[in-house]
């Protein structure tokens, strides 16, 4: 029942706020949802220190008004940490639980806890659960990721190439081939040896020979990524030819890096520059890119992901299909897996790539809740 309150005035105001009141009583107008009302969304991300990461999560929030409450968790890269956030959600009455697992392992812990919590869905993202065995194990779990495989390595590649062909000024000392640095992700990341792999072998599809100068983690990170670039930039300068980034957070390292021995600061008119390219097109690396001091990234559409979660949820709690309504289709490889196109960003798209953020803060800090 609706309780409608008005005060003494004029006779007019007295049957308009009468007829609403009939109105609400007999379900003729729509009432928005209270917040206390809808149900509620348990969602976690390994760490609030991966860009990426944060931004799927910012995206889920937006997705959820008015459809879910949501909290977005901070793993904080400690599963045991994750896991009580699980319990928490749980406890707290979550319908369904979303979560960028910490330790890709850990998959059947907690799906052992949605099983126990009455076979309440789950849908894991960005790390993809790959043991098709756990995949299998539990109905109700999903995936939403990006396209699987190459991880976007191979639009990299393909980049670095073109890039190469159409700008022979890149090769420095003439001999032929890409004098290379790669800066990885966390080796327990299952895009992270995928990316490096495929990356190089893009190039090398193109007929362009690489020399690998130095290849090691940054950890996804651009603090990591700085301190990795500061060594490889003193030891060898202007020999560098290229860097190819696992994703934007380690590229936006390496270009402070860099910059701060004197490359890249005007941009790609600079009289010492070495190209940098990255994965996810964060909205500070579009901002790199179009003034220059980054040749590229990869857009890893965080916005679409963060609704798809959303969507999904929401179907599988009213009873629906899960991807009723969104458009996607299921890969056909059995991972139970929604993926999300990767497509490059240069100068050319960059406004393109930056619309996709639209709505979506750019801050890259995540609201946690104190367990």
């Amino acid at each position: 029942m609706y309780s409608c309150k008005y005060k003494k005035e004029d006779k007019m105001k007295k049957i308009v706020s009468v007829a609403l009141c009939g109105m609400m009583a007999a379900g003729l107008v729509a009432v928005p949802a209270m917040a206390e009302d809808l149900p509620i969304l348990g969602a976690g991300i390994y760490s609030s220190t991966d860009n990426f990461n944060s931004y799927i999560g910012k995206a889920i929030v937006k997705a959820s008004e008015g459809k879910f409450k949501v909290n977005i968790d901070d793993g904080q890269l400690d599963q045991s940490t994750q896991l009580n956030q699980i319990d928490t959600a749980i406890a707290k009455g979550a319908k369904a639980i979303a979560v960028s697992v910490v330790d890709t392992t850990a998959a059947p812990a907690i799906i052992q806890k949605v099983q126990d919590a009455g076979n309440i869905p789950v849908i894991f993202f960005n790390k993809e659960i790959t043991d098709k065995n756990v995949v299998n194990s539990y109905d109700n779990l999903y995936q939403v990721t990006s396209t699987g495989g190459d991880y976007g390595a191979t639009i990299e590649g393909e980049m670095i190439a073109k890039y190469w062909k159409a700008h022979p000024e890149a090769d420095k000392n003439g001999d032929g081939k890409i004098q290379f640095i790669d800066l990885m992700g966390d080796p327990g990341h299952t895009a992270s040896q995928p990316r490096a792999d495929y990356v190089k072998k893009a190039i090398e599809d193109a007929g362009i020979e690489l020399d690998v100068l130095e290849e090691d983690t940054g950890m996804w990170d651009t603090a990591k990524a700085k301190e990795k670039m500061d060594a490889w930039i003193s030891k060898y300068g202007d020999e560098i030819e290229f860097i190819n980034c696992a994703n934007d957070a380690m590229a936006l390292g390496a270009l402070q890096s860099i910059e701060a021995a004197g490359f890249n600061e005007k941009g790609a008119e600079s009289e010492k520059y070495i190209p940098v390219i990255g994965i996810d097109a964060l909205p500070e690396a579009l901002e790199k890119i179009r003034s220059g001091e980054m040749m590229g990234s990869v857009l890893q559409d965080a916005s679409t992901q963060g609704t798809l979660i959303v969507e999904i949820a929401q179907n599988l709690i009213n009873g629906k299909e899960p991807l009723d309504g969104t458009g996607f289709k299921f890969d056909t490889d059995g991972s139970k897996a929604v993926r999300v196109p990767y497509k490059p960003v240069t100068v050319e798209n960059v406004d393109e790539a930056a619309a996709t953020y639209e709505g979506n803060a750019v801050s890259t800090e995540v609201e946690t809740e104190a367990q």
